[in-house]
């Protein structure tokens, strides 16, 4: 089985990432939301630890889980991510192409420690070392747990703050610690126009953008079922089991073979 070990900066876990199969393809194709839900329901099936034993993605901080999900992509498509955007200014509307390394880009926003905080008998909590204030790194599984609440921000401190109903400046104070523990990595990036100069900013989000992405090559997964089953007789599950670089060759292939027929 093709793998990849990767470190994980926020947690330091190291984990293993294989290719993705036609199951993978299935999923993202008919999945009815491009959300946090179905980006840890696709990572726990491509994902283990060194040991080969498996992880839940959803207890991941968010920036661990959106590490995993840009490096998912840049072993399918390369470490280059392009991103477009239509000037807003008026008169204009001119494309604008904004592009950068996913390399860079994590590194650029890897973590760091923060000042007076430090670990508590409690897995995953941290305290301030002068304030009886206590706190988690929020996690793939807090996202969706607040996905529909109608207060998502207040239910996202109420799970990982304690006490919730901190001051405003001490509340200012946790999240700059979180963000330095666990930088978030949608961003906004900056472009500017070719054609009149104008300066745009493009929001990046790792995960709507890698789960599109994915799902945009994923469709192709049902042509190249019926190809293969067609020419080669195989199974669906035959099919499904191969990596999908393995696939798509062989579906190639066909084509190119019915293209001179």
């Amino acid at each position: 089985m093709n793998q990849q070990i990767l470190h994980l900066p926020v947690s330091g876990l190291e984990v293993c990432l294989r290719s993705l199969e036609g199951a993978e393809d299935l999923l993202l194709s008919e999945a009815a939301f491009l959300d946090t839900s179905l980006a840890i329901e696709l990572l726990t099936k491509i994902t283990r630890d060194r040991d080969g034993l498996a992880i839940d993605p959803g207890t991941l901080s968010i920036a661990d889980l959106d590490t995993l999900l840009l490096l998912t992509r840049q072993r399918l498509f390369g470490d280059r991510i392009r991103a477009d955007a239509i000037c807003p200014a008026d008169d204009c509307g001119a494309k604008i192409e904004v592009s950068f390394q996913i390399e860079a880009y994590l590194d650029h926003y890897r973590p760091r420690k923060a000042r007076g905080v430090e670990l508590t008998d409690e897995i995953g909590w941290f305290r301030f070392q002068n304030v009886p204030v206590s706190f988690r790194l929020p996690t793939g599984a807090d996202l969706v747990a607040i996905a529909r609440h109608p207060h998502p921000e207040h239910s996202l401190s109420q799970r990982c703050i304690r006490p919730s109903n901190l001051p405003a400046k001490q509340r200012r104070r946790v999240e700059k610690a979180m963000e330095t523990m666990a930088p978030s990595l949608a961003q906004l990036l900056q472009g500017q126009c070719t054609e009149c100069s104008a300066i745009v900013e493009i929001l990046f989000d790792p995960q709507q953008f890698v789960l599109k992405e994915l799902r945009h090559q994923a469709l192709f997964i049902y042509e190249e079922i019926h190809l293969l089953a067609m020419y080669y007789k195989w199974s669906e599950v035959e099919i499904l089991s191969l990596p999908r670089s393995r696939r798509r060759y062989y579906a190639d292939m066909i084509r190119q073979l019915q293209k001179y027929a």
